[in-house]
């Protein structure tokens, strides 16, 4: 069994050569970097771009066990990866799971394939520094400044240009947050003027059921009366004189804008109004909004053309 039972040290050499890596544990492979990139220098496959060599949080670890295990799903490789003992960094786990990496290397390598670990790794450094040749550190550097160069001239122009648009949205943002402060003062103007329509129209309703409950009891007294002149209560002297008041008095309650329900006195000054028929209570409450005076929407009703007393007439 090839790579099984071989020491730390070889083990070590040997990673360190097929991925120009400079490990100087085998803990160091608990974060499953060299792992995947042992995978890939077998298949090719690996997304090495998502493969974190600097892992020092836990979550990083299990990101490339997670691509560790696709790699072994995809190629129907029977490996139980106990991540939680491997992510621990403890030398045992990780000299065994090494040791049967390399195995697994031995076997399934091919020996034809030229493999770039560090192009693999997209110029990424690897930690503790990289084993690499003289002729890759030269590509790089090459690489880097071809690189460097095109993004000089290509934004030699666009760079001002660029610094101006990240300034007028700047202004943009000043002039969205200077009309958003406005909004919100008259916002608050129009909430407090909502506020005091709204005890206006409280006081003015409790202005109208006070005049309307005093036009109510009016009302009762002269229906009251009337009956009472019916009954033949009051002496025939005064009974004349006395429902000629109320019906007056019902003529002013029930004044509308167009007239008189009874008439207008002065068609005929000389002739006696009849009274009103009676009217239920609860009818007049359910039309008192045809009584001038018992409108209260907020506007004054218009005064009729006449008045309904004249100076002529006594009581």
């Amino acid at each position: 069994m090839s790579g099984i039972g071989e020491s730390r040290t070889e083990l070590l050499n040997w990673l360190n050569q097929l991925l120009s890596l400079n490990y100087k544990k085998v803990e160091e492979c608990g974060t499953g970097a060299a792992y995947c990139q042992i995978m890939d220098s077998i298949y090719q496959d690996i997304p090495m771009h998502r493969v974190k060599f600097h892992a020092t949080a836990e979550y990083e670890m299990q990101t490339n066990y997670k691509v560790l295990q696709s790699c072994f799903t995809r190629h129907n490789i029977e490996k139980t990866v106990l991540v939680d003992k491997l992510i621990r960094c403890r030398f045992q786990d990780n000299l065994e799971f090494l040791q049967w990496l390399k195995k697994y290397w031995v076997q399934n390598r091919d020996s034809a394939a030229d493999y770039d670990p560090v192009s693999r790794r997209k110029f990424r450094p690897a930690p503790n520094g990289s084993g690499t040749s003289s002729n890759s550190s030269l590509n790089i550097a090459k690489r880097r400044s071809i690189a460097t160069t095109g993004t000089n001239t290509s934004s030699g122009t666009s760079r001002p240009s660029s610094i101006g648009f990240r300034k007028i949205s700047s202004d943009q943002l000043s002039a969205v947050q200077s009309e958003l402060s406005q909004a919100h003062g008259q916002i608050t103007n129009l909430e407090n003027e909502l506020d005091t329509y709204k005890d206006a129209i409280t006081i003015m309703e409790r202005e109208r059921d006070f005049y309307f409950g005093k036009l109510r009891d009016i009302e009762i007294l002269v229906q009251s009366s009337q009956d009472l002149i019916q009954e033949g209560i009051y002496p025939a002297d005064e009974s004349g004189a006395l429902e000629k008041f109320l019906n007056k008095v019902q003529q002013i309650l029930y004044a509308t804008e167009d007239g008189f329900e009874n008439g207008h006195p002065a068609d005929n000054e000389n002739e006696r109004v009849q009274p009103a028929q009676p009217v239920q209570p609860e009818q007049r409450l359910n039309n008192h909004s045809n009584h001038p005076m018992l409108l209260m929407d907020g506007v004054t009703p218009d005064v009729p053309t006449h008045n309904l007393i004249t100076d002529e007439e006594t009581f």
